[in-house]
């Protein structure tokens, strides 16, 4: 990578900012303010630069340099000849060098990129977007303004004879005992020559299937060639919670004369896959993943880009968060419209993992206006964009959604709709190139866009999206208790991040307890997500910043815990959870993650991770304060997933001594479909120490495992005051008390 003067050691894939603060160029623009000093970056035109040499051996070769994704616009030479200009950062592209490359010496590729378009952030007019590139870096309130720039996926020479493979589709079915793989591939071929075509299905070291078809000798120069492959007794993929993830690898050879031409290779998983509309919904789409023929609740979470520097984000990381996603019983992860294409090493884990992918289309909302564009010169990227994600992302035995992209709307803010022309479109492409998966026009997708609990908005929450804070001490249960949503795909509770992560890029002097309005560097680490002023009403003053972290986390995660059970106990007229959010892109100080920037769990991880997990209790209530004398009722349900539920559970009414004030038992029966209620419980609210009380929930026979502890108090307002360290500790512990 070059400047005026000298050339810096860099990475591919990788991008700009990340080999600039490799080499020292730039100071860390995670810390402080730094990002503003690092904004002149995607303002410059680079260079990047490499030399290879090629075996004459290879002369009578096809061969072809691959990028699978350059951000943004670039131009290529090889040997200072002018190769191709492209634009597009989801779209791959190849370039034949016959008759370009060298043999048996170097050949100098040079990968000139233009500075970065402008484009909207998130206070913008999304009907004036004209790229295909990643929102996000343009300024969102999740994340600063760093735009990304850089060669972000592989690059790499593929050598063949004159035939190859172009393009490969794998579908999978059950029949019965049998299993169904399905192969389609597309192929580039030499005329008046004969091929075969050969695929082999195997499970670990065992072939399970294989099957041929050769070719005419006057093909033409393009087909289309397809096999079936059946498996007895296959073993059967599932989403996470609900059985194993085995995938079969399938590998395809195309032979011209027993001289292997070229190859695909590909997992997957075998199952059916289909979708159902909610318990009682009419006019609505169907929401409802189908898995093998029965029905999966949607335990789920957003996923931004896991960094700012996309094309520095390698498997490790993507390892660490969706392991983090999986054990905390996540079954579906939503890829935000305003993010990326995730590269393919993300859809390669979830199938591992058993989760579920809604993958949304590169395009979102904005502050202004969120019509969806119609320029013919943007549709026309889109749609080139849009093809190549499909082809690339369809053999994931995860894909499951696809969906025109986040919060588009109509010019009266209703949810776009297939007769959108943008959306319309899209809908074409998915129905001809992936057919098996369901195309969602946009997220929320309405009637209503928001949750309107409201009488007159009642019956009109299909998909909605919000809210993303903590509604109170009482709305927030009200809100919940009344939301009749068919699925809640996207809304968040905002928290404080960990003391560990906000050392790493605050300086010792802005650790000091302070708020968004007075200190411009907490500002600039989340100023929407500034929870001070509501956890000062509920705790009171914080005493330092461990206290502030501490109260925000846990009303993030109370609030986050109420919303997914209240869900939960709807299955299946509601048919899932999606929360606002799993990580973040940068380190801020506040937001509505629940994996901080380091890939650290904040407390609303645990809590999420017991709301979602197969088995599992939860308590109704209205509010988190009562008075003494007040009657304490509610109701406690269980809820099953994976099998049918005959047993125990037990409650304990605890003070903050951890003393018993009430007890009893409910017996709970489930189907393993749907949440049922397990009975009531009732008592009358005394003056009991500290002004708290804890209802604590275990399921007998899985104490150690799961319980779910509540915390209520009966003080005046600030309610929460007389809670110590030690004692919110004990709330948020799953362990049970003895």
């Amino acid at each position: 990578m070059g400047q005026v003067t000298s050339w810096l050691t860099a990475r591919v894939p990788g991008c700009v900012h990340s080999d600039l603060l490799a080499n020292g160029t730039i100071e860390d623009p995670y810390y402080e303010m730094n990002s503003l000093k690092c904004e002149w970056v995607s303002n410059r035109w680079w260079v990047y630069k490499t030399e290879f040499c090629l075996d004459p051996s290879l002369a009578n070769q096809t061969i072809e340099l691959v990028f699978l994704g350059v951000d943004y616009k670039c131009h290529i030479f090889l040997n200072n000849e002018k190769l191709l200009e492209h634009e597009g950062m989801f779209e791959p592209f190849r370039i034949d060098l016959g008759g370009k490359v060298r043999f048996g010496c170097s050949n100098v590729l040079e990968v000139i990129l233009e500075s970065a378009p402008d484009e909207m952030g998130q206070i913008g007019h999304t009907s004036l977007v004209k790229t295909q590139k990643s929102r996000f870096g343009y300024k969102w309130d999740f994340s600063t303004r760093l735009v990304h720039t850089g060669i972000w996926q592989d690059v790499s020479l593929h050598v063949f004879p004159a035939a190859r493979i172009k393009n490969t589709r794998v579908t999978t079915a059950l029949d019965g005992h049998h299993g169904i793989v399905e192969i389609e591939s597309s192929l580039l071929l030499s005329r008046e020559k004969h091929y075969c075509l050969s695929a082999k299905l195997s499970l670990g070291e065992n072939v399970v299937a294989e099957s041929n078809c050769v070719t005419e000798a006057d093909t033409h120069e393009d087909d289309t060639f397809k096999m079936k492959l059946l498996v007895e007794n296959p073993e059967i993929w599932w989403p996470n919670g609900h059985g194993k993830q085995p995938l079969y690898e399938v590998e395809i050879r195309l032979l011209q004369d027993d001289e292997v031409c070229d190859s695909f290779q590909c997992k997957t998983g075998i199952r059916s896959l289909g979708y159902g509309c909610n318990d009682g919904a009419e006019d609505a789409l169907p929401y409802v993943p189908i898995f093998n023929g029965k029905r999966v609740y949607i335990k789920g979470v957003n996923m931004t880009p896991l960094d700012h520097m996309i094309g520095a984000i390698f498997r490790e990381r993507y390892a660490k968060m969706l392991k983090l996603a999986k054990d905390a019983n996540v079954n579906l992860i939503r890829v935000w419209g305003g993010g990326i294409i995730e590269k393919e090493v993300f859809y390669d884990l979830c199938d591992a993992y058993g989760i579920m992918v809604w993958q949304e289309f590169n395009q979102s909302s904005s502050g202004i206006d969120n019509v969806p564009p119609t320029d013919s010169k943007y549709l026309e990227l889109l749609g080139k964009n849009a093809d190549a994600a499909i082809l690339s992302r369809r053999n994931h035995t995860s894909l499951t959604f696809w969906s025109g992209g986040n919060e588009l709307m109509d010019t009266d803010g209703v949810p776009a709709s297939y007769s959108d022309e943008n959306i319309a479109m899209l809908k074409r492409l998915v129905n001809r190139l992936d057919p098996e998966r369901l195309f969602l026009p946009t997220s929320a997708s309405g009637p209503s866009e928001f949750l309107n609990t409201s009488p007159e908005g009642l019956t009109r929450n299909h998909d909605v999206h919000g809210p993303w804070q903590y509604q109170g001490v009482e709305k927030h249960y009200d809100i919940y208790n009344r939301s009749d949503s068919l699925l809640h795909s996207e809304f968040g509770v905002d928290g404080f991040t960990n003391i560990n992560a906000i050392d790493s890029f605050l300086s010792q002097e802005n650790q000091r307890l302070s708020n968004m309005g007075e200190n411009l560097v907490w500002r600039h680490h989340g100023e929407w997500w500034d929870t001070t002023s509501r956890d000062r009403d509920i705790f009171g003053e914080p005493e330092n910043m461990e206290a502030l972290v501490r109260h925000s986390q846990y009303i993030q995660a109370e609030g986050l815990r109420y919303a997914i059970e209240a869900n939960r106990r709807r299955a299946f007229q509601n048919c899932g959870s999606i929360i606002w959010q799993l990580n973040e892109p940068w380190p801020n100080l506040s937001c509505t993650s629940i994996v901080d920037f380091t890939m650290a769990p904040k407390i609303a991880y645990d809590f999420v991770k017991r709301a979602y997990a197969p088995l599992s209790v939860s308590l109704t209530y209205d509010k988190l304060g009562y008075k003494p004398g007040e009657m304490f009722e509610s109701q406690v349900w269980i809820a099953d997933d994976a099998c049918s539920f005959d047993g125990l559970i037990a409650y304990r009414v605890l003070d903050t001594k951890q003393q018993i004030l009430h007890q009893g038992m409910l017996h709970a029966v489930s189907d393993g479909r749907h949440a049922a209620p397990a009975g009531e419980i009732s008592f009358s609210v005394a003056e009991w120490p500290a002004g708290l009380f804890v209802i604590e929930l275990a399921i007998v026979g899985m104490c150690d495992e799961y319980t779910n502890r509540y915390l209520f108090s009966h003080n005046d307002s600030p309610i929460f005051s007389t809670v110590t360290a030690t004692f919110l500790a004990f709330c948020q512990g799953q362990g049970y008390a003895k």
